[in-house]
């Protein structure tokens, strides 16, 4: 008898280790799949930010452009600020492609 027992408990712990064979697959087919999504989640993040700081440019120019009075030392003074401006971008674009 005692090796009937043995075989049992041999048999019971078989079936544990294949229980748990089956949740760390499982848990590892989910841990993926997280990892994907976050991946996912990270491009669209700077994608957005991309765009939200295309965006405050824009706002940016929009609001110098509608305050530019009509007098010719004002429109040399913005003149001057937006080609700063444009300098500071292009330095930009530089950083974001290096």
């Amino acid at each position: 008898m005692p090796t009937m027992e043995l075989k049992d408990r041999l048999n019971s712990v078989a079936r544990k280790v294949e229980t748990l064979r089956q949740r760390y697959l499982s848990l590892l087919g989910q841990k993926k799949d997280m990892e994907r999504t976050i991946e996912r989640q990270e491009l669209e993040i700077a994608r957005l930010e991309k765009e939200v700081n295309q965006l405050k440019i824009d706002n940016e120019f929009l609001r110098v452009a509608r305050s530019i009075p009509a007098s010719p030392e004002a429109v040399a003074r913005y003149k001057g600020q937006l080609s700063k401006m444009v300098r500071d971008i292009d330095r930009c674009i530089k950083q974001l492609n290096a």
